[in-house]
C-alpha cells in the first residue's frame, strides 16, 4: 500500500498529529513501526505499540507473522472505531527532501582509515579551497583545523585562529603546498634516527614503506618503554618490601617495649594508626567505636607491674581500653614465652 514519508501519532480523540523527528524501525516481519520519542508506534495507524525497549519482547510474545499482525491491528481498529493514518491515506502529501550542500563533500582525512564531513568556507583567486571538519565545530576558534585538498585527502594546515596567515600563505605565487609536503617527507625519510610521519605517506601512496622505515624506531621505542616499566615495577617492589620490613620492625619494637614497661607512643605506620595495629595484630577484636577511639585520641599506653597497665588521651576516656591493653599484654606474654 502506499505512503508518504511522514509519521503520524493517533491520539485519544482519534486525532492526528504530525512527528517531526519520527523514524522508521527495521524489523524481521517488515511491518511499518516508528520510533518517537523514546516509543514505537504502528505507521498505518499511529497506534502506540510499546517502549522502544520492550519491542524485541512484544514480537516475540505477540507477532507470528506480518499476516497474523495485520490481524491484530485491524481487530483493533475495529474496537476503536479508527481508520487509517494520513501517511496512507494522503500518501502524496511528502517531506520535501533537504536541498544538498554543495559545499558540504565526504572525503579521507589524512592519516585516518575512514572518511569525514568537511563543508568549504573559502575559495583563494588560485583555487585552493579551504575546509573545516563538521566534527570540529565545537573545538572553538584556535583548536579548529582549516583543511586543504591534496592528492584526494584532506590535509590540515593550520588553526582556524590564523586563516589570514594561512590565506596569505597558500596565496603566494608560485606557493605550492604540495611540494612542501612533498620536501618534508623526503627529509624525514633520509633521517634515519627519527620518526617519519605515516601520514604523509598516505598523500605520496608509500605509507607501507613509511611504516617499514619507522619499524626500527618503533621497536626502540618500545624497548625503552618495558626497561622503564620494569624499572618502575622494581622500585615499587623494593618501596614495598621497605614499607612492610619498616612496618614489622617497628610493631616488634612496640611490642618489646610493651612488655619490658616502656612507653609505646602512637605513630603513623605507613599510613595506619601503630597502636591499633597492634591490637590487630595479635587478633584482639576491638570494637569498630574503640577502634576509632584508639585513632582519635589514645597517645600511648604502659604496662605497670604484671597486672595493670595505664594509658594517655586526648579528649574523652574510654570506659574499655584498659581492658583491650591488658588482654594484649596477655597475649604478648603468651608469644613471647613461646618464642623463647
Amino acid at each position: 500500500m502506499k505512503h508518504s514519508n511522514l509519521y503520524y501519532t493517533c491520539k485519544k480523540d482519534g486525532i492526528y498529529e504530525l512527528c517531526e523527528k519520527a523514524t522508521g524501525v527495521r524489523n524481521q516481519f517488515g511491518i511499518d513501526f516508528f520510533r518517537y520519542n523514546t516509543m514505537i508506534y504502528d505507521g498505518k495507524t499511529g497506534f502506540r505499540i510499546c517502549a522502544e525497549d520492550e519491542l524485541p519482547v512484544f514480537l516475540e510474545k505477540h507477532v507470528a507473522s506480518k499476516e497474523a499482525y495485520d490481524e491484530l491491528l485491524k481487530a483493533e481498529m475495529q474496537r476503536a472505531g479508527l481508520g487509517l493514518s494520513p501517511r496512507y491515506t494522503q500518501p502524496d502529501v511528502r517531506r520535501e527532501p533537504v536541498p544538498r550542500n554543495e559545499n558540504r563533500v565526504l572525503e579521507r582525512q589524512i592519516g585516518s582509515k575512514s572518511k569525514h564531513y568537511f563543508t568549504r568556507t573559502d575559495t583563494l583567486e588560485n583555487g585552493v579551497e579551504l575546509f573545516l571538519k563538521d566534527a570540529d565545530k565545537a573545538l572553538g576558534l584556535y583548536s579548529q583545523l582549516l583543511y586543504i585538498r591534496l592528492n584526494g585527502w584532506m590535509v590540515g594546515w593550520g588553526s582556524l585562529g590564523r586563516k589570514d596567515e594561512i590565506v596569505e600563505e597558500l596565496s603566494a605565487p608560485n606557493f605550492d603546498p604540495l611540494q612542501v609536503l612533498l620536501d618534508q617527507h623526503e627529509k624525514e625519510m633520509a633521517d634515519t634516527q627519527h620518526w617519519a610521519n605515516p601520514s604523509l605517506g598516505d598523500l605520496f601512496g608509500c605509507r607501507e614503506a613509511v611504516e617499514a622505515r619507522n619499524k626500527p624506531i618503533r621497536e626502540a621505542w618500545e624497548a625503552k618503554r618495558q626497561r622503564d616499566m620494569a624499572e618502575r615495577e622494581a622500585a615499587e617492589l623494593a618501596r614495598e618490601q621497605e614499607q612492610e620490613q619498616a612496618y614489622r620492625t617497628a610493631i616488634a619494637e612496640a611490642e618489646q617495649k610493651l612488655l619490658s614497661g616502656e612507653v609505646v607512643q602512637e605513630a603513623d605506620i605507613n599510613g595506619s594508626s601503630l597502636l591499633l595495629q597492634l591490637f590487630r595484630e595479635n587478633n584482639i577484636n576491638v570494637p569498630l567505636r574503640t577502634q576509632g577511639w584508639i585513632r582519635s585520641s589514645l597517645v600511648s599506653i604502659q604496662r605497670k607491674g604484671d597486672d595493670n597497665a595505664t594509658y594517655y588521651y586526648r579528649r574523652s576516656d574510654s570506659s574499655v581500653i584498659g581492658e583491650y591493653i591488658m588482654k594484649l599484654i596477655k597475649v604478648l606474654e603468651e608469644k613471647m614465652g613461646d618464642t623463647e
